[in-house]
């Protein structure tokens, strides 16, 4: 049976050669193909290399070498040798198929990659006793004392292959994520190595953090299932003021932020009452951490805005006595607001005397676009809603009014209708001011029609920010602003 598979061996050997030489010396050629077409060309060719080398020396496991003649021995050896490792790759290509798949991130790779050594590894045991003969046994208990004392020697490189092996395995973040890190290192992964993971902070450097570490840290990957992140602040206010309205004034503060995601929308919550101040935490979202920032800094703004028009004391710790805070008087607003802090302080103090306060139920109407301007109004506390309306009928939000602004006044001036919606997004206070109140204003301080003269000089730059005026106003009609101004004094100045 033996005498009959080689009784031509050199009819094999140059076959078996140049399919070894197809496979392992040019496989750059078969990258392009998919993954599938590799793999069936690679094992069609183990299965024709294979019938050779039976043809050749007979079974791989029990090879007959042709000792009489020493070259063709030595050239089937190499023939035996490419069998096992052409074998070696083929079972290599299919266990990344059924393992890794195509287009699966970097990290994923550790196990096949370490599956592909072992395979090396056993090929290599074989390839040295069945084709030169050598007893892989004492090999073996050498290794042995060697993997002990190298294992002794990179202890902590180990540790870290193991665990990159166990990230890639179960796979809690991969590279383009953010990912927070127990010890406060935050950023976007870049790599995942056999021993490392590399993070880039916001400080624009590399943090390089051994995977042992990564393994037995807590993590808190951003952008899963979403990249929306959530947050909170903590705020100590006057313990004297009561929860509900300090609540209310933080949920205010919330709602007037742009930054923040409507949905889900900001939560308030007292979470602590205390001598020296009772701790508020408000609960927040945004679309994406790198937007975080940003949010925060527009939040505390907001915070401090409408603490200071609300009179509430922000909490000191260990201190149970709190510097005495009032709220803004209607005069202090106009010294505040944008409009109006440019007249003298007696004739502020005079028009705040005809003020009108009005209160509004979140949802209710400020003033309504297309309406005629019966009066000007400044916030005292709350935030509303400025919009505008679309052909599609969506309204257009175009700004948040915040306390100390004020609305409506350009329309009141130009006599054109109100250019935009104002609805209150929370209980909102604010002070109305028609015409009649600055006619007896100006009956009473005569003086004051001059200082109203005054809010021409800046009468572009209010007509710009005033979203009550209509559009055609803002554009083509700011130069008749004085004028126009004027022309409304005088008619006050004639009822008075």
């Amino acid at each position: 049976m033996i005498s009959d598979l080689t009784t031509d061996p050199q009819s094999a050997l140059f076959p078996a050669t140049l399919l070894i030489f197809i496979l392992l010396l040019i496989p750059q050629r078969r990258m392009l193909w998919p993954v599938w077409l590799r793999i069936g060309w690679s094992v069609g060719i183990f299965v024709v290399l294979t019938y050779l080398t039976r043809r050749l020396i007979g079974s791989p496991l029990h090879p007959h070498f042709d000792t009489a003649q020493p070259g063709i021995e030595f050239w089937e050896k190499l023939i035996e040798a490419g069998w096992w490792l052409i074998g070696a790759r083929g079972a290599i290509g299919i266990m990344r198929l059924i393992v890794v798949l195509e287009n699966r991130p970097r990290e994923t790779q550790l196990i096949s990659d370490l599956v592909a050594a072992a395979i090396y590894i056993a090929t290599g045991l074989a390839i040295v006793d069945f084709v030169f003969a050598v007893s892989i046994g004492g090999l073996l208990a050498t290794s042995g004392i060697i993997a002990i004392v190298l294992g002794l020697a990179l202890q902590s490189t180990l540790a870290d292959v193991f665990s990159g092996i166990a990230v890639g395995l179960e796979r809690p973040y991969r590279a383009g994520d953010l990912l927070w890190v127990e010890g406060g290192i935050e950023g976007q992964v870049t790599q995942v190595t056999w021993r490392s993971t590399h993070i880039a902070t916001g400080q624009d450097n590399i943090a390089i953090i051994p995977n042992s570490v990564i393994a037995k840290a807590h993590l808190v990957n951003r952008s899963r299932p979403t990249t929306l992140r959530g947050d909170s602040i903590t705020v100590r206010l006057d313990p004297a003021v009561s929860p509900e309205h300090c609540v209310e004034v933080l949920t205010a503060a919330a709602r007037s932020c742009r930054g923040l995601l409507p949905a889900p929308a900001p939560k308030v919550a007292c979470t602590s009452l205390n001598g020296d101040g009772n701790i508020y935490e408000l609960s927040f979202s945004v679309s994406s951490s790198a937007q975080l920032a940003g949010a925060i800094n527009e939040l505390l703004t907001e915070i401090h805005r409408q603490l200071y028009f609300s009179g509430i004391a922000v909490g000191i710790a260990g201190s149970a006595t709190l510097p005495a805070v009032r709220a803004p008087t209607p005069a202090d607003i106009l010294e505040k607001s944008d409009l109006f802090g440019v007249i003298e302080k007696s004739q502020r103090e005079l028009l705040a005397t005809h003020f009108q306060t009005i209160s509004l139920r979140a949802g209710e109407t400020l003033i309504k676009e297309g309406a005629n301007p019966e009066a000007l109004y400044v916030l005292a506390s709350g935030v509303a809603e400025i919009t505008i309306a679309q052909p599609n009928g969506k309204p257009r939000v175009v700004h948040r009014l915040h306390p100390g602004e004020s609305l409506g006044a350009i329309g009141l001036i130009t006599g054109s209708p109100y250019g935009a919606t104002a609805t209150a997004l929370t209980p909102v206070k604010a002070y109305r001011l028609d015409k009649n109140a600055i006619a007896e204003a100006i009956k009473a301080e005569p003086a004051l029609a001059k200082g109203l003269e005054a809010l021409a000089q800046r009468g572009q730059a209010a007509l710009r920010r005033d979203s009550g005026a209509h559009e055609e106003d803002k554009q083509g009609q700011s130069e008749m602003f004085l004028s126009r101004l004027r022309n409304l004094i005088h008619v006050l100045q004639s009822r008075a």
